[in-house]
């Protein structure tokens, strides 16, 4: 039993990785299941008309490719043939939208040193298990996280004055963020993080003094044979690649209820769900004490028998969330 446990775990960590977030097939799947709610509806053709005629699913992943731009080298957009997937985007035009976006949310937020440049902090937020509820203010919140990024985008596609740290262009920029950072948000580790000691015990960050390098990252800290926890559940099952399965999705996603709150409050919602889907996916998983690198400690994590039957689950339910939640934002920035 132990050899095939430590197979098993070999074998989870050793499915293909992206570099991007929730891996281009799950952002593209999350959007065309938004576009197919949207189809015929008020707040579709303004999706259209913001768009110039492109999906939300072909716009999906334009926030990761943006992080192809490398501010060292005068913000020029040096990852051109590097991922299929943003080769829509690396025309002249499309570059340098994506470098103007970079340099307008580069430094903006004044990240502390060590920090990501801001524009890549607003794909996640950092929240600890031991909350039910996102609140900025927590550790690994920010007044710049994928919460405060989502609401913000949300005032901009309103019509109000976009907050600050954000420096958005305009509706277009915003949308297409948007539908993005949404579907981040319904991948538990962009919001929910587990905190350790050195010994690899679970502590809670905001409880006495915190210390930075408790925070795994969301599993980027926790290591297996092949990578790590985090991009393990970027990663989406090979059959719901390519869009194979977005009519199954889309299916899904028509019965997901809207909630009755105030739709400005929805980020924080879904941030509350991915909070609870977090320590779901932490059930029965174990720690090693942690290994100090110049990079900063990291964590070995052992991974529960049929913990890949757990990930198909939760992943095929974010996406249908993921899609029918911004299908209903959008409904409800711009309804019939």
């Amino acid at each position: 039993m132990k050899k095939y446990f430590l197979s098993l775990v070999f074998s989870l960590c050793c499915l293909p990785q992206f570099s991007l977030a929730f891996g281009p097939d799950g952002h593209q799947a999350v959007g065309a299941v938004a576009d197919a709610l949207l189809a015929g509806t008020k707040a579709g053709e303004k999706v259209k008309s913001l768009l110039g005629g492109a999906t939300l699913e072909q716009m999906s992943i334009w926030a990761d490719c943006a992080k192809g731009v490398s501010p060292e080298k005068d913000f020029a957009y040096t990852s051109a043939g590097r991922y299929p997937e943003c080769a829509p985007f690396e025309t002249p035009e499309g570059m340098a939208a994506m470098s103007d976006f970079v340099r307008r949310n580069n430094t903006n937020c004044n990240p502390a040193p060590g920090e990501e440049n801001c524009h890549k902090q607003y794909h996640y937020t950092d929240i600890s298990l031991q909350h039910d509820h996102y609140k900025t203010g927590y550790a690994g919140t920010s007044d710049h996280d994928i919460v405060n990024a989502m609401q913000a985008m949300v005032q901009i596609l309103e019509g109000k004055q976009a907050p600050k740290p954000f420096n958005i262009k305009d509706q277009r920029e915003a949308l297409i963020l948007l539908t993005h950072y949404v579907g981040d948000a319904h991948q538990p580790l962009h919001v929910g993080s587990i905190y350790l000691d050195t010994e690899g015990h679970v502590i809670n960050p905001d409880e006495g003094k915190f210390d930075k390098l408790s925070n795994t990252v969301g599993g980027n800290a926790l290591m297996c044979p092949c990578g790590n926890l985090h991009s393990m559940w970027d990663d989406v099952p090979q059959n719901f690649k390519k869009g194979r399965m977005n009519e199954t999705l889309i299916k899904q996603a028509r019965t997901v209820a809207k909630d009755g709150s105030a739709f400005e409050q929805w980020p924080v919602l879904w941030a509350d769900d991915s909070i609870k889907a977090a320590r779901v996916l932490y059930q029965g998983t174990a720690f090693s004490k942690a290994t100090i690198s110049a990079k900063g400690p990291s964590w070995s994590i052992a991974l529960p028998l049929e913990y890949e039957k757990l990930m198909y689950k939760m992943k095929e339910d974010a996406l249908a969330n993921g899609g029918a939640h911004l299908a209903q934002l959008l409904q409800a920035i711009w309804p019939e």
